[in-house]
C-alpha cells in the first residue's frame, strides 16, 4: 500500500528545521511546505524502508542549496527553491496543459528534490558502494521510492521530470565548460530518465509518456525502461529494510 502525502509520522533519526521567514513571501512558502504533507511522506518512508542509523537534519530556509552536505549530515533546502519552482510551472502554464495546479507541480518536485537529497545522506549513512554517478543514483532513489511506494508517485514523479525539462528549455542552446564537469547529468538527460522510470513501472497506464522519442528509437527505448525500472528497483530494494 502506498503513502499518501497527508500521512503523519515520527522518527528519531530526522529531524525538521526551519529558518526564520524574512519576508511574507517566505511566511507563506515556509506554510505550504508545512501544509504539504511531504515531510511527513519522507518520515514514514524512512521509518519503513531506509532508517537512518545517525540523525539527518533537513533544513529548510537555508542560503544554499537544494544540497547534502555531509559533513553534518544535514540537507539544505533555501524557501526560494519552491518559488523558482511554483514560478516555471506557472510560467510554462502548467494548469492548461496538464490540468494539475502550478502549485501542486512545485510540491511535487519539492518531495523529490527532497527525496534526491535524502538519498545522498542514506548512502553515506549506509555506506552505500555507488558505481557511477552518485547524482544518478540519489535521483534514481527519489524516483524509485515514489513509484513503488508513494500513493500516485507516478504523477509526481513526471512533475519533477517536467521542472528538469523546463530548466532545459531556460537555457542557452551551448552548454557551459562547467557543465560538462559538473557531478548532474544535464537537465534533459534527467528528464528522459525520470520518465523512463515512470514508464517501466507501468507500461500500459503510461504508453503515451514516452511519444517524443523518434519512432526509430522508441521500441527499443521502451523496452529498456522495463528493463531499467526492474534492475534499479531490485538494486535498490537490497538496501531498502522493509521494516513494515
Amino acid at each position: 500500500m502506498g503513502i499518501s502525502l497527508c500521512s503523519f509520522a515520527e522518527n528519531p533519526n530526522i529531524s525538521i528545521q526551519y529558518s526564520k521567514p524574512l519576508n511574507p513571501q517566505e511566511i507563506t512558502i515556509q506554510q505550504t511546505i508545512k501544509e504539504s504533507g511531504i515531510n511527513d511522506t519522507l518520515i514514514e518512508l524512512s521509518n519503513d524502508y531506509f532508517p537512518f542509523n545517525k540523525t539527518v537534519t533537513i533544513q529548510y530556509g537555508s542560503t544554499e542549496g537544494p544540497l547534502y552536505d555531509p559533513n553534518f549530515h544535514a540537507i539544505q533546502i533555501p524557501y526560494s527553491f519552491y518559488q523558482e519552482s511554483l514560478d516555471y510551472f506557472s510560467k510554462n502554464k502548467y494548469q492548461e496543459r496538464f490540468n494539475k495546479s502550478p502549485k501542486l507541480g512545485a510540491i511535487d518536485t519539492l518531495l523529490h528534490t527532497l527525496l534526491h537529497e535524502v538519498g545522498h545522506a542514506y548512502i553515506a549513512d549506509q555506506n552505500i558502494p555507488i558505481l557511477g554517478k552518485e547524482e544518478d543514483a540519489a535521483d534514481n532513489f527519489a524516483t524509485i521510492l515514489l513509484l513503488n511506494y508513494v500513493d500516485n508517485g507516478d504523477d509526481i514523479a513526471i512533475s519533477a521530470a517536467d521542472m528538469f525539462a523546463f530548466e532545459s528549455e531556460d537555457r542557452p542552446d551551448y552548454y557551459d565548460f562547467g557543465e560538462y564537469i559538473d557531478e548532474h547529468s544535464f537537465d534533459l538527460q534527467r528528464y528522459f530518465s525520470t520518465l523512463c522510470l515512470v514508464y517501466g513501472s507501468d507500461p500500459k497506464k503510461q504508453s503515451n509518456l514516452l511519444d517524443e522519442v523518434e519512432n526509430d528509437y522508441l521500441k527499443d527505448r521502451k523496452e529498456f525502461c522495463e528493463f531499467q525500472f526492474d534492475s534499479l528497483s531490485q538494486s535498490w530494494d537490497h538496501y531498502f529494510k522493509q521494516t513494515n
